[in-house]
């Protein structure tokens, strides 16, 4: 059975917005790459946090939220996807200090999966349909795919 895990953060929602308007919402934070190939989405396997996530991570240096999101997605799942489209942004809410954070989403629907390489961080990637027997997800990431792929139709 599917169940989620919560880093101590609390979903407040995805906003839809362009990428011009990032400057409006502050504090950024690390950025998503959502990838859907033959219908599924893109998952990872955190081998620190033991669980399944959306690629994503924090941006280094003076990189784009759109660089994050392409060295995330590569660094984490073997992917080369330069094309990616800016949706919104995901709105957390750290539970202990009430913080509120934005971070960018970025999507591209591709063909085929390129091969893994194996790191540091990721053990495994493989396509999931939102609904087939996954494991453990992170919760914020199913929350907010939820909300893509109703968005999506």
């Amino acid at each position: 059975m599917n169940s989620t895990q919560n880093h101590g953060f609390e979903f407040l929602g995805f906003v839809v917005a362009h990428e011009q308007d990032l400057g409006e919402y502050q504090p950024l934070a690390g950025s998503f790459a959502v990838i859907k190939c033959n219908g599924k989405y893109l998952m990872c396997f955190n081998k620190w946090r033991k669980q399944w996530e959306l690629p994503a991570g924090i941006r280094e240096g003076n990189e784009t939220p759109r660089e994050c999101a392409i060295r995330e997605l590569y660094e984490e799942t073997g992917q080369e996807v330069d094309q990616l489209e800016f949706k919104g942004v995901l709105k957390l809410r750290n539970s202990k200090t009430g913080s509120i954070k934005t971070n960018p989403v970025y999507y591209a629907e591709i063909k085929e999966l390129q091969p893994f390489i194996q790191n540091n961080e990721t053990t495994e990637i493989k396509l999931w349909d939102l609904e087939e027997e996954l494991g453990i997800i992170d919760e914020m990431d199913l929350k907010m795919l939820n909300c893509l792929s109703l968005s999506f139709h």
